[in-house]
């Protein structure tokens, strides 16, 4: 039997990282390569290369998803999945 493990912390962020994620933002670049990002597919804040790059990365033992969160490198998970269409669903959620 397998049994998932979830461990809750929080992670300080560098007032680097901040400054790095406000100046990807504003000029909608890649947190991890700060390139422009394109019309590619974006997962947290990265091109969808530089994301697959990283956990690779991180599977290997090279970086850890914690440091990489640190120095402002890739984004915060977020809620994921598609926003509701159904006007029940929509009203339910409080959009």
């Amino acid at each position: 039997m397998r049994v998932a493990l979830i461990e809750i912390g929080y992670i300080e962020v560098k007032r680097s990282a901040k400054q790095r994620l406000a100046k990807a933002e504003d000029e909608k670049l890649c947190v991890a390569c700060m390139k422009p990002l394109g019309e590619g597919r974006v997962k947290r804040g990265c091109h969808e290369r530089c994301y697959r790059a990283t956990l690779r990365a991180i599977e290997k033992g090279q970086l850890t998803l914690a440091d990489r969160l640190a120095d402002g490198k890739i984004l915060e998970a977020g809620d994921g999945g598609r926003r509701p269409s159904n006007p029940v669903s929509i009203e339910a959620a409080g959009e």
